[in-house]
């Protein structure tokens, strides 16, 4: 079968456009932005000991995916936090109400 120059041409540039359009649909297809916050938590009086590693991910849950990591203490009720997991934001976001609701969490603020 003999192709004609431009024939050619429209098939390459019908494959460019063909790669293009599934490289960009990858792209849109990318993992979201994953959680990584630090947070000041204050405590309630009560908690024996805010450094003890099962406290800290036991303010998680049952949110598996998430990790609390202690940076420092501020004082016997404030303690700073590092929380990372998989995004995208509303998930970040569900993970903070959950960590809010605790009845040992007096209140948790973002830093920046």
């Amino acid at each position: 079968m003999l192709t004609t120059r431009p024939a050619r041409y429209r098939t390459v540039i019908l494959g460019a456009l063909a790669l293009a359009a599934l490289a960009g649909s990858h792209v849109a297809m990318a993992d979201p932005a994953p959680c990584d916050v630090r947070l000041r938590v204050e405590l309630t009086p009560d908690v024996p000991d805010p450094r003890d590693d099962e406290f800290i991910s036991s303010l998680l849950d049952d949110q598996v995916d998430y990790q609390l990591t202690l940076r420092r203490e501020a004082s016997d009720t404030d303690i700073i936090l590092q929380l990372t997991g998989p995004g995208p934001a509303y998930r970040c976001q569900k993970v903070l109400d959950v960590i809010r609701r605790d009845a040992r969490v007096l209140s948790v603020h973002v830093r920046q």
